[in-house]
């Protein structure tokens, strides 16, 4: 299965995107493109074209802005008056910038952290788990 891949206000991009594609194996995923966005108006664009593609989009970066250009403010506004089926916090045991999942129906956007180190460590958790029973519908 494909799923695309948007860096946003990111740093570290080759070695995040070497990390995923490691956690990615089991899940029979992978990357279709790699796209990068250095506003929300672009992230948002990018997001709805890569849901027109495939139903997995991963989004790298962004969490650790805490203004208006952050990933939690703007999943906070693109989320006002929308119930997703699924919307989970994914635990970050190694810093206290935790990743996002959100899922409405055969769709789902994981948010991570722009550290390889990071993105490995919230795989090994509920992630994990989340990714195995999607993937496998």
């Amino acid at each position: 299965m494909n799923c695309e891949l948007i860096f946003y206000l990111a740093a570290k991009t080759n070695l995040c995107e070497k990390a995923l594609e490691s956690s990615l194996k089991s899940f029979k995923l992978k990357f279709r493109t790699s796209l990068f966005a250095t506003d929300s108006d672009a992230l948002g664009a990018l997001i709805i074209d890569a849901f027109e593609k495939t139903n997995v989009v991963f989004i790298v970066g962004g969490l650790s802005q805490k203004d208006k250009s952050g990933i939690e403010n703007i999943l906070s506004k693109a989320l006002a008056n929308k119930n997703p089926d699924d919307l989970k916090k994914l635990k970050n045991p190694l810093s206290s910038t935790d990743g996002y999942l959100i899922r409405q129906g055969g769709q789902l956007l994981i948010a991570l952290p722009d550290d390889p180190a990071q993105i490995e460590a919230i795989f090994k958790g509920p992630l994990k788990t989340y990714l195995e029973s999607f993937t496998s519908i």
